[in-house]
């Protein structure tokens, strides 16, 4: 999606305001200009259509205005009724037939280099971004995407082997598919496009597929986290008291007088979280906030992996996302934490909770009777 350009609107009003009923658009490559406006088929039909032109952007702007007005002209003299609409001046015969494109190729021939960029813009724009976006970008779009930046022209064929080159029902494949969806949509693929690039990443369930983890048990974590210096302690201490993730101990935990931990807009939004055990509050003093000398001015992803660094630094035999692992598989062990409450503290929906962690009380349970058999 080619960034808004104030000329091109003020050009765009000032032909409504005329009446003429065409638009001036710039084409996803970003180099030409077209046309938009709902005009006659052979048929006796109307459709809305675009129309490509050889017209430069932005220097042929006059020239794309100059040609809108003579559309419009020819358009408002169909509709009264007074000339045949020129189908030989405007379309050729493919466009004749009511599609100014085929389906699944991009307008103009937009190389790989140019995609990946027109999807970047589309992508920011879509909806507010916080400080992570470009290790979002950089991670789930660019990377995956990356084989396109070699290629000439951009169109579905390209983009759905680029997918299928996955296996099927991977984590790759998954990603693969988001990103070229978001492609088909920057650049203007069409509906049909973007669906058969999403039922090809289908298949893979996060929470399901996820590989299990032996986790480590409570003297583990005690032995480890007690011999931590003071501010990695209240960092590991907090993850391991509230289930935290790593990057919102460190940038946005707070413990409460009433033991509550307060995560102020966290991965999923604000919430409040349960300290299981709460004799772990007092043991590492977590109402006291001690934060290791560590820049935190920047994207969680990088901030929160401070702390598996420092955990492999001081030898510990867990990574970091496993005291969270840990603070569930607990809760689900506790008859008085419900399910739901235990998703609410970690910060996530009841459907996680219940596919991600409950293996883990499946196997512990079925390895325990077994010991009892």
């Amino acid at each position: 999606m080619p960034p808004r350009d104030p000329y091109l609107t003020r050009v765009n009003r000032a032909l409504k305001e005329l009446g003429c009923g065409v638009a001036i658009e710039v084409a996803p490559s970003g180099k030409r200009l077209r046309l938009r406006s709902t005009m006659p088929l052979p048929d006796g039909t109307w459709k809305q259509q675009r129309i490509s032109t050889p017209i430069t952007y932005p220097a042929g702007l006059e020239q794309a205005r100059k040609l809108a007005e003579e559309l419009g002209r020819d358009i408002e003299l169909h509709r009264m009724g007074l000339d045949p609409f020129p189908f030989e001046r405007w379309f050729d015969d493919s466009q004749k037939s009511g599609g100014v494109r085929k389906g699944g190729e991009a307008e103009d021939g937009i190389s790989g280099v140019q995609a990946i960029r027109r999807t970047e813009q589309w992508w920011i724009q879509q909806r507010r971004r916080g400080v992570s976006a470009s290790v979002s970008w950089a991670t789930d779009y660019a990377s995956p995407l990356k084989p396109l930046l070699s290629l000439e022209k951009i169109d579905l064929k390209v983009l759905t082997a680029l997918v299928e080159s996955k296996e099927v029902g991977s984590r790759n494949r998954r990603r693969a598919s988001i990103a070229t969806v978001a492609v088909a949509r920057a650049i203007e693929l069409g509906p049909e496009a973007v669906q058969k690039l999403k039922d090809l990443g289908k298949g893979y369930t996060p929470q399901k597929d996820a590989a299990p983890r032996e986790l480590p048990t409570d003297a583990v974590i005690l032995e480890v986290i007690d011999a931590l210096p003071a501010d990695w302690q209240w960092v590991a201490g907090v993850c391991a008291t509230y289930g935290t993730r790593p990057h919102e101990a460190l940038m946005k935990a707070q413990v409460q007088p009433n033991g509550l931990v307060a995560i102020e807009g966290g991965k999923t939004g604000a919430r409040q979280g349960l300290p299981l055990p709460k004799a772990w509050i007092d043991r590492w003093s977590l109402e006291l906030r001690r934060l290791p000398g560590i820049n935190l001015d920047r994207d969680h992803r990088t901030v929160g992996a401070q702390l598996g660094v420092a955990l492999r630094r001081f030898g510990a035999p867990f990574q970091a996302y496993d005291l969270r692992h840990a603070w569930a598989v607990r809760a689900i062990h506790n008859p008085q934490i419900s399910p739901s409450l235990a998703a609410k503290s970690l910060g996530h929906s009841l459907m996680v909770h219940t596919t991600l962690y409950q293996r883990w009380f499946d196997s512990a349970s079925m390895a325990s009777l077994v010991a009892q058999m």
